[in-house]
């Protein structure tokens, strides 16, 4: 039994928010990128260092969520501003991505665990994640919260 407990919760998650998180986790080669939200599509726009700068644009039309779980099938991918990039590209690319952040699934479907960002005093089931303008809808399932446990303070002495 939880402090806080919801059967069901509807919450959004400001893509301007999500885009400070992305650039602060952003590893190379990955020079740049960048999150934007429209109804029913997000686009991943950057650039990659590989001898040359390489700018890239990945299309996503779908987020999968069960329990901390999503699954984001990249939709379509190009690079120089329209020329598609091969799928097996996406599995060469699969070893520079953070193993703590996601994982890459063929086909083309990136993998990201959510437990990583609740904190532990939360649990959540996500059951479905709308791609919005501006960001996210979610709607959680069952779940709830604790308060968090208080650190402890050392006084001067």
């Amino acid at each position: 039994m939880r402090f806080v407990e919801w059967d069901s919760l509807d919450v959004r998650v400001s893509g301007e928010k999500l885009n400070a998180l992305v650039r602060e986790m952003r590893v190379p080669p990955i020079e740049r990128l960048e999150l934007r939200f429209f109804n029913g599509l997000l686009r991943i726009e950057g650039s990659i260092r590989k001898i040359i700068s390489v700018p890239f644009c990945v299309e996503v039309t779908e987020m999968l969520a069960s329990g901390t779980t999503v699954r984001v099938p990249v939709q379509s991918a190009s690079a120089f501003g329209g020329i598609p990039v091969p799928r097996f590209l996406f599995t060469l690319a699969k070893n520079q991505i953070p193993r703590d952040l996601m994982h890459y699934e063929e086909p083309s479907t990136f993998v990201v665990s959510l437990d990583r960002f609740l904190p532990s005093f939360v649990t959540a089931d996500v059951r479905k994640i709308w791609i919005i303008d501006g960001g996210l809808a979610v709607s959680l399932g069952t779940g709830g919260a604790d308060l968090p446990r208080p650190t402890a303070v050392l006084s001067p002495e």
